[in-house]
């Protein structure tokens, strides 16, 4: 009884929070960067915050990732969100629910492309190694395998110059634009079941019994597949990142981003999302959209967003 009634006056809280300052609502298991916030091939996975009590909770940092325009800011706060705003299905208002979820979005996968650089400058100073050849370490050695094993690269007995540059060409970030109009387009702009219960923003299919997911409400029968979900927002933007980094049916892409690399030309999500026609069985006609939800909502404009020191 006692934990219905919790449950009630939570209930009671949120309603009151989104009559009073709808975008506070997105505090909602916030979960804060700390100060000593590190970079290295871990997620920094923070601490769940509870919801706010009004819009005096908010912390400074939050309300102005949330009241900012997110294309004209010079540096994006570290806020990472452990899941999405419960919210988001409930706003009538198109643009102020793009606007959450693209505030909630943005710093996540700014650190997962953080966190893919850190494994490309690991990968860099490995490769300077073998070219003055000097013996790697123990862990360089095992963090290698590890990493050559995850992004299906082999590595030959001993480790060659063009073994890291294979990673490397696979190891690489995905434009913010791109990564946000698939996450709007797959989860409905963070309105689906399996975004909402599950941090499913990408629709990443698994099998299997000890498969972690959401088996599909609509399932034609004799299919066994379930939608992957996640404890933390950055785990699905991580995995979704992971699966264009080395899936075949996205070596156009990456071929795509090597080529703009390599002629110092802008990595962008509008460059690349034509690479994306077997992401869905709709191909083009898919693409399009993802193109369209780039465009309309200026989102080509985050492709350059970095975030902040602290």
């Amino acid at each position: 009884m006692r934990d219905r009634l919790r449950n009630m006056m939570v209930y009671v809280l949120l309603a009151a929070i989104v009559a009073i300052v709808p975008i506070g609502i997105a505090r909602h298991m916030l979960a804060e960067s700390r100060s000593d916030a590190f970079l290295d091939d871990k997620p920094n996975y923070l601490a769940h915050l509870y919801p706010p009590r009004g819009k005096a909770e908010l912390s400074q940092k939050l309300a102005g990732l949330l009241d900012a325009n997110l294309q004209q800011m010079n540096e994006v706060p570290r806020i990472y969100l452990s899941r999405l705003p419960e919210v988001l299905p409930t706003l009538y208002d198109a643009r102020e629910k793009k606007r959450m979820f693209t505030s909630s979005m943005l710093p996540i996968i700014l650190r997962a492309n953080e966190l893919i650089i850190a494994d490309r400058s690991r990968l860099l100073v490995i490769l300077h190694k073998l070219d003055e050849d000097e013996t790697l370490g123990k862990s360089e050695q095992k963090w290698l395998k590890q990493t050559a094993k995850q992004y299906r690269v082999r590595l030959g007995e001993t480790p060659a110059a063009s073994d890291i540059n294979n990673l490397l060409y696979k190891i690489d970030v995905v434009p913010v634009s791109l990564a946000l109009a698939q996450a709007a387009m797959e989860s409905g702009w963070g309105t689906s079941k399996f975004a909402q219960r599950g941090n499913a923003l990408f629709g990443e299919w698994v099998w299997g019994d000890n498969a972690i997911g959401i088996i599909p409400s609509g399932r034609d029968e004799g299919k066994t597949h379930k939608i992957k979900s996640f404890d933390y927002l950055l785990d699905s933007v991580r995995s979704y990142m992971t699966n264009l980094n080395r899936h075949k049916s996205y070596e156009d892409l990456r071929r795509r981003r090597a080529e703009l690399r390599e002629h110092s030309l802008a990595v962008t999500g509008a460059a690349l999302a034509p690479a994306l026609v077997d992401y869905s069985e709709r191909g083009t006609e898919y693409v399009n959209d993802i193109l369209s939800i780039i465009s309309y909502n200026d989102l080509g404009a985050l492709d350059h967003a970095l975030l902040g020191s602290s």
